[in-house]
């Protein structure tokens, strides 16, 4: 009992002479807490908060990502199968009128027959048209890969001349580009390679751009391939 008397007899003493001082440097600590080191501690768990943050929306991002990469893959594999498909359908139709002419030549043929008259012209007329369309088709089915890089279209087309100056301005190895003018191919049926180039690669603008074999468009297609890729890295 006296011991905790004499306790408090102490600490009543130290109040009266310390204590205004104790609740002065109570008070100091609790301001600077609250103006340095509270804001301090609050900027760093909030910082910490956005870290783990940005990294869960990366994570969800990528994963947003891979999904639409998956998906987009899908979707061209099925264009491409598709497109596949069509171009094999329009070949095919492409034959079917060639030997459809030809049946109707031949009628023609027997009936100059039988009325006496010579069918030497109607022979030479139907062999021709024949030839043409099958000269096309392979000649369609050449060009892509004659070169790493090919450029097919009409001599005094404006893209045309745009396509061969962006290339020419890398001064590509002759056996890397490869330039077909089909107005000035003179040994080529022109109307035929025109038909059959729109049919399979479903455009009547011209220019025709290959790039190691597949089509990539015209002249904006060329564009954006050498932005992304860059044409004198094509092997």
């Amino acid at each position: 009992m006296g011991t905790l008397q004499d306790l408090r007899t102490s600490t009543w003493a130290f109040l009266e002479v310390y204590g205004w001082m104790t609740v002065f440097v109570v008070i100091l600590i609790y301001i600077l807490f609250k103006k340095y080191i509270y804001d301090l501690m609050v900027a760093r768990e909030e910082e910490r908060r956005l870290i783990e943050q940005k990294k869960f929306d990366r994570q969800v991002q990528d994963r947003e990502a891979d999904k639409m990469r998956l998906a987009r893959q899908k979707q061209q594999r099925e264009h491409d199968e598709k497109e596949k498909i069509e171009t094999s359908k329009r070949e095919e139709k492409l034959k079917e009128e060639a030997e459809k002419r030809q049946r109707e030549y031949e009628e023609q043929e027997k009936t100059c027959n039988v009325l006496g008259h010579s069918s030497s012209t109607s022979s030479v007329l139907k062999t021709s048209i024949i030839n043409k369309n099958e000269k096309a088709i392979k000649i369609v089915e050449n060009i892509p890969d004659s070169a790493p890089i090919v450029v097919f279209g009409e001599s005094n087309c404006p893209e045309f001349r745009k396509v061969c100056q962006l290339v020419s301005t890398y001064r590509l190895d002759i056996s890397k580009f490869q330039v077909f003018e089909h107005d000035k191919q003179s040994d080529w049926p022109g109307e035929e390679v025109l038909k059959v180039m729109e049919n399979r690669f479903k455009t009547k603008k011209s220019p025709y751009v290959f790039v190691c074999g597949e089509f990539i468009g015209g002249l904006e297609g060329i564009r954006n391939y050498d932005r992304t890729h860059g044409l004198d890295k094509v092997k």
